[in-house]
């Protein structure tokens, strides 16, 4: 449908640089295209999200049969309700914002503003917990190493029916501000992140341009999650994983979105607006250690402007002695 809107974008831009007529009558004609360019050009940004909105109807039917995206209909289009801002959850009056330390003798005299978005399974989001300073710092040590995102297991053509951003890798040593994030992390979820000794996984940083998205999907590891189930355990998966997998995800949210981006769990209800210097946090398995399906989760696409994240997935072994007592899920 608006297939033409990249061709009438840059029409209008090439005409508009090349005029230069001074008359009260050619400057209006000036201001005119150049509100049609303004037009236009969000018309662009939404054409590129509409499509990235077609490729999920599309590919909706093999996400369901997939083992590692495994979202149904009625995830997809509670994804697409949340996506637009409507709420779905009814846990609102059990929610409750606070300033809280989180336990950490560090924080007790700087505590953080903390945000509740779910009980059961935990989500919650911090604000304010790293500087704009800071986040410049990761975004400018990031923007060098960016390669197009990819799904493990999955061929990068099909991959961008699911996943459209770019991201890179950084390392705690390299740079003090990594190591104050994960510093953070470690004291706002009570668990241990040190990479070096395979207790969490390095800094993800993430770029999602007009049209970003991430299809619903997990975090914990697909080839983890019928280990517990099976009569004996696959030793070559505990080889392969030998911190267990992905306890928690905690995401710093880098800037601001002028329009979409959320980050939405449509079988919890739940939306999270991206704001810079905020982060959010959950687990992503029971107490049992099997994945809580419960936490499928998606990217929204970006309407205008881009979106910068940073993700820090922390393993299960590890957090044997740290991670807090919870009540077993019915």
């Amino acid at each position: 449908m608006y297939g033409r809107a990249s061709e009438w974008f840059t029409a209008a831009r090439d005409v508009t640089h090349h005029h230069k007529t001074g008359t009260e009558q050619d400057q209006a004609l000036r201001e005119k295209k150049q509100r049609q360019i303004h037009h236009l050009h969000i018309l662009l940004n939404l054409t590129l999200a509409a499509t990235a909105q077609e490729a999920l109807e599309e590919e909706v039917t093999e996400v369901e049969k997939s083992d590692s995206l495994p979202a149904t209909t009625k995830d997809h289009h509670a994804t697409t309700r949340l996506c637009r801002g409507h709420t779905i959850s009814d846990a609102g009056s059990r929610l409750r914002c606070r300033v809280n330390a989180r336990g950490s003798s560090w924080l007790t005299l700087m505590p953080v503003k903390m945000e509740e978005h779910s009980l059961d399974p935990l989500i919650l989001s911090f604000h304010d917990v790293l500087s704009p300073h800071q986040l410049a710092v990761l975004r400018h040590l990031a923007t060098p190493m960016l390669q197009e995102a990819v799904i493990q297991g999955m061929e990068t053509e099909v991959t961008h029916n699911y996943r459209s951003s770019y991201t890179s890798w950084l390392h705690h040593h390299i740079h003090p501000v990594v190591a104050a994030a994960n510093r953070m992390i470690a004291a706002l979820t009570g668990l241990e992140v040190d990479e070096s000794k395979d207790e969490a996984e390095r800094l993800q940083i993430n770029l999602y341009a007009a049209g970003g998205h991430y299809v619903p999907h997990m975090d914990f590891m697909a080839l983890y999650r019928t280990l517990w189930e099976a009569d004996e355990p696959d030793q070559k998966v505990m080889k392969q994983f030998p911190s267990g997998d992905r306890i928690a995800t905690f995401m710093f949210y880098m800037s601001d979105v002028e329009e979409g981006g959320w980050t939405v769990f449509p079988r919890l209800g739940v939306g999270v607006k991206p704001r810079q210097g905020s982060a959010v946090f959950w687990y992503n398995l029971l107490p049992s250690g099997k994945g809580d399906p419960r936490t499928l989760h998606s990217a929204c696409p970006v309407l205008r402007g881009s979106k910068w994240v940073s993700n820090k997935w922390i393993k299960y072994y590890p957090q044997l002695h740290h991670k807090p007592c919870l009540p077993l899920v019915k």
